[in-house]
């Protein structure tokens, strides 16, 4: 696993669901986007990651990563729902969706650490 590459694909989320609230990003589907194990992070968590379940760090991800695509799903059912200032603040620095995120990738970091100082 590529953690920073992980980082960088999770952090492109908020920039995806932008667009989304904005009014012209990607059609995304809600039940997809809602599934942790459908993007590269949660095939590797549900796959060779869990080599990492007794790090405290693993089932913080796990939580966390799961809450993100929940919380991306609600932003995209917010939309889609006409619920723009809704799905707007979810987006906001203090809103779920940038607690979660900030949740997951702080998990990743841990987990990379934790992996360097194994190699």
């Amino acid at each position: 696993m590529n953690f920073d590459e992980a980082i960088a694909a999770h952090t492109m989320w908020k920039i995806r669901l932008r667009k989304v609230v904005d009014g012209h990003g990607e059609k995304l589907d809600i039940a997809t986007v809602a599934k942790d194990n459908q993007c590269d992070l949660g095939k590797w968590i549900h796959g060779e990651g869990a080599s990492y379940k007794s790090l405290e760090a693993y089932d913080k991800l796990k939580t966390a990563h799961a809450k993100f695509h929940k919380c991306a799903a609600q932003v995209i059912t917010e939309v889609n729902g006409g619920r723009k200032a809704s799905a707007d603040a979810l987006l906001q620095p203090l809103g779920e969706f940038a607690k979660v995120s900030t949740e997951t990738v702080t998990a990743i970091m841990a987990i990379k650490r934790a992996s360097a100082k194994s190699a």
